[in-house]
């Protein structure tokens, strides 16, 4: 499931990416285009404004005045001037009436004159029709003194066509486009390589999973980018807690089995009594809940009610002796009445049976019981008279399934059973060797 969601999780980042990178692309060139193709007209018109200004200023250089009339030259620096149809164009004008005109509109209907009164110094600079195409217009008022008393005032206009610059206008616009083409090219490229590069510890997280899910690996491994550690980290402990709730199920259904063999020996052993067997199919009701109920926890509570642990034994004794009748065991039970336990008595009934069982089993007849409580701590030593139990031997068969003695049948996790109770309650259970010949297994529990 953890994998689906990581390759889910990539997946989901990757479409995004693409959508994002699909939709945003497009809209940044877009502006990118725009802003440069104005920047670049803007940039032509300044161009040709300072261009036509100095053609103005050429012409006033050139302009003379003869008997209060103005004159020109019919070549002029510019030779475009004198070239009919050239696109560019000058005329001077007084009084709003053309006083004159390059040769080269001779053969070109120019625009009408703006409709504005002369002032001297005074600049416009504005965009105007010249045969249906777009043209560039700049005047120049200026006051030309005759004599101390009298003067005339001119406007000088230039009148050039944009062909030329909307030809470079285009060109550059070809050349903007083929660029910025080329840079989107790269763009996609580079994302795609950045995406599958910062998306790639996923992928290496899916396989990581992969290889825990068919069981290679037990946790995730390997060297993760800070940013995706703390997931990691986390990924571990879901994994930690999944396998422990696992082998804690399994290990459930285990001592659910274990647990029932005992009353169910009891009620083979005593079909003919109808006590005897509703006693045990109670007994065998509160080890499944019990059992259940350990399923889902990982630690037994400790309610404050105390319960007899000579009550608890006793009721073992009585089972046990109907189970092995065959053996004959005689249960010697050194405990005081006072003796309590602070926790679930089912878990107590688990323990102390699983204990008394071995005994039973394993050894020749004669089992005791001892209960004593000192400094808060319960102590309770179950000593048979069987083979012990050798000391290479006593660390291993308190684990689940090992047992030193396969001599009886049963699973061997009787034991282990036993030392899941006694941790939950945060005890000890330990194997010696016993004053009767064989064995003896010490419970301590703490109390409160």
């Amino acid at each position: 499931m953890i994998k689906r969601f990581i390759k889910h999780l990539s997946q989901s980042l990757s479409g995004r990416l693409i959508l994002a990178s699909t939709l945003l692309l497009p809209f940044i060139l877009a502006i990118t285009t725009t802003a440069l193709d104005r920047a670049f007209a803007r940039s032509q018109e300044v161009a040709e404004q300072e261009r036509l200004r100095t053609q103005i200023y050429l012409l006033l250089a050139a302009a003379e005045i003869f008997d209060g009339i103005l004159w020109l030259p019919e070549q002029l620096q510019e030779p475009r001037f004198s070239q009919p149809d050239s696109g560019l164009y000058a005329r001077v004008i007084e009084a709003d009436k053309i006083i004159w005109q390059s040769l080269s509109a001779v053969t070109v209907d120019l625009p009408a004159p703006i409709n504005l009164p002369i002032q001297v110094g005074q600049e416009v600079f504005y965009d105007s029709k010249l045969n249906k195409k777009d043209a560039h217009n700049l005047i120049f008022d200026v006051s030309w003194e005759q004599s101390p008393t009298q003067e005339k005032l001119y406007r000088f206009e230039i009148i050039s066509d944009q062909d030329a610059l909307i030809a470079e206008r285009n060109s550059y616009r070809k050349q903007l486009w083929r660029w910025l083409g080329a840079l989107a090219l790269i763009l996609v490229i580079v994302l795609w390589w950045i995406q599958n590069w910062g998306l790639k510890p996923l992928s290496h997280l899916a396989e990581d999973l992969k290889r825990v899910e068919t069981g290679e690996t037990l946790s995730l491994g390997g060297t993760y980018p800070t940013e995706i550690q703390p997931v990691i980290t986390n990924l571990n402990k879901v994994l930690e807690i999944e396998r422990a709730q696992r082998d804690r199920y399994r290990n459930t259904m285990a001592d659910l089995a274990h647990s029932l063999k005992t009353p169910l020996a009891v009620i083979r052993s005593s079909s003919d009594r109808p006590d005897i067997v509703d006693e045990q199919v109670s007994r065998m009701d509160e080890i499944v809940r019990h059992q259940l109920q350990r399923a889902v926890t990982q630690q037994s509570s400790q309610p404050g009610k105390g319960h007899s642990v000579l009550e608890c034994c006793q009721r073992l004794v009585s089972a046990l002796s109907k189970v092995y009748r065959d053996k004959n065991p005689s249960f010697d039970l050194e405990i005081n009445a006072n003796q309590l336990f602070f926790g679930e008595q089912a878990d107590l009934l688990e323990l102390l049976g699983n204990l008394l069982d071995n005994a039973c089993k394993y050894g020749r007849g004669k089992v005791r019981i001892k209960a004593s409580t000192r400094h808060k701590i319960l102590s309770i030593l179950v000593e048979d008279n069987g083979l012990g139990v050798k000391a290479s031997d006593r660390r291993t068969i308190l684990e689940r399934g090992a047992r030193a003695d396969t001599a009886e049948t049963g699973q061997g996790i009787g034991l282990a059973v036993a030392v899941d109770i006694v941790s939950s309650y945060n005890g000890s259970l330990s194997v010696a060797d016993s004053s009767l010949g064989g064995a003896a297994f010490n419970v301590e529990l703490p109390i409160g």
